[in-house]
């Protein structure tokens, strides 16, 4: 589907792009998440039909054919770009509506710049290697109370994609509570 079809399919729905390096990482949480708590949502992957839900509010795009034309809410961009990707992400970023929400990953030089220029009225929020420890082999999750959630997850780019997930379900209504629960139960295989 292209985004104009998936537009005209979700005109009354919130509307959420993924695209970039991880984007099949962050939609899955992102997924993992909803799912998990038993929220309806749409999901649309590039190429592949959709069948949207009437009664979903919410939808999430990864990596949509013709993204400008999807008409996102809100927009998060995983971590990787080449120059070469540089101005088809900031078209993309430029084309946030007033009230919309850019994600974007803090270290990377390039997707830096596109997501911290400023854009009248829109959100701007960065993400970064969420912060954890290594205990017994694995890796776990530490939050701004200092608890410990254990996750299936490791190396610094699933850290980011976690981070970039739990910004986006936390604008869609997703407590921290409801999103630790959910991604200690996620399963990498």
């Amino acid at each position: 589907m292209t985004g104009t079809e998936i537009y005209q399919q979700s005109i009354d729905k919130q509307r959420i792009l993924v695209v970039g390096g991880g984007s099949n990482l962050i939609a899955s949480l992102i997924l993992h998440t909803l799912h998990f708590h038993h929220r309806k949502f749409d999901f649309v992957v590039a190429g592949k039909p959709a069948s949207i839900q009437k009664d979903a509010h919410v939808i999430i795009t990864e990596n949509v054919i013709q993204p400008i034309q999807y008409k996102h809410h809100i927009l998060i961009i995983g971590n990787s770009a080449s120059s070469e990707e540089f101005d088809g992400l900031e078209q993309l970023a430029d084309a946030t509506p007033k009230g919309g929400t850019i994600i974007y990953p803090k270290a990377n030089s390039i997707l830096n710049k596109i997501g911290s220029k400023d854009r009248t009225d829109i959100q701007s929020i960065a993400y970064e290697v969420y912060k954890h420890e290594e205990a017994e082999g694995k890796t776990v999750l530490i939050s701004s109370t200092k608890e410990k959630f254990p996750v299936e997850l490791n190396g610094d780019l699933d850290l980011q994609c976690v981070s970039a997930g739990k910004e986006l379900l936390k604008k869609i209504g997703i407590t921290s509570g409801n999103f630790y629960e959910a991604i200690t139960e996620y399963k990498t295989s």
